[in-house]
């Protein structure tokens, strides 16, 4: 299974996002280079994804709202073969901290490494993501991982390297999931106007402008998320994060506890 293209209408998406942000399309073509040639002798691990994720009831654990530490307390208890997590970035270390390794880690690499290298030692797969501001990170990170390694970019992909669509880890997990066959989609961690949680800011170190960004990029988050409720009409998408925030656009609230309870 090879996903060559990214899906329709993220091209007009990123236009945006270049736009908004002043992002030169060079640089994140250039990440996706250097990347694409780390995986160039890796076994593609697509069609492996989607018979896991596809299959199970998926939850996308965000580091973005401070309850996590007790949402992955409720997740814990109701572990199993069933339930597939997928951890964005620097939602790992709480994951971890709670018990809980994650069957797939997706990151740009800018969470604890450490953390994201000692679930690639527990069996789970890391999807990296390449973008013009992790170049450096790349080049230092992804040589130490071997094999359970995928890819993917925000510009046209090429080579052994992947666009699922979405722009935060957050959001782009969900992308990831509905790409590769989920049928529900249940996302903890996530809160999308509440001031920049902890857990986002344990590996920064936050300047006025580095907040106001990441504000923009949970906006985007938002959005984007909202555009793929309306484009899948069979993706069940359902937010169980502790907070009365409305979740985007399409998207289900209900507690945590009741939806992991129906899957045990």
């Amino acid at each position: 299974m090879r996903l060559s293209e990214p899906p329709a209408g993220w091209v007009e998406w990123y236009g945006r996002i270049l736009a908004d942000f002043g992002f030169p399309r060079e640089r994140d073509e250039e990440a996706a280079e250097i990347l694409s040639d780390y995986m160039s002798d890796k076994r593609c691990l697509v069609s492996e994804l989607a018979s896991k994720i596809g299959g199970a009831r998926c939850v996308v654990v965000a580091g973005a709202y401070d309850t996590l530490a007790e949402e992955a307390v409720i997740l814990s208890e109701y572990l199993s073969p069933r339930i597939v997590v997928v951890s964005a970035d620097t939602a790992t270390t709480p994951l971890l901290d709670g018990g809980i390794t994650p069957d797939i880690v997706v990151t740009d690499l800018d969470g604890d490494f450490e953390d994201i290298e000692e679930c690639w030692r527990r069996g789970a797969v890391i999807v990296v993501h390449a973008h013009g501001d992790n170049m450096e990170r790349l080049r230092a990170y992804v040589p130490r991982l071997g094999e359970r390694v995928e890819a993917t970019c925000q510009c046209l992909p090429r080579g052994h390297i992947h666009n699922f669509g979405g722009f935060t880890d957050g959001d782009r997990a969900v992308f990831m999931a509905a790409a590769l066959g989920a049928k529900r989609v249940v996302t903890v961690g996530m809160c999308f106007t509440c001031s920049v949680g902890r857990y986002s800011l344990a590996t920064k170190k936050p300047t006025p402008d580095w907040v106001r960004k990441k504000r923009m990029k949970l906006h985007y988050a938002w959005e984007l998320l909202s555009w793929l409720a309306s484009e899948r009409s069979g993706l069940e998408l359902i937010d169980a994060t502790l907070t009365p925030e409305p979740p985007p656009k399409g998207f289900k609230k209900m507690p945590l506890r009741d939806i992991i309870q129906e899957s045990v």
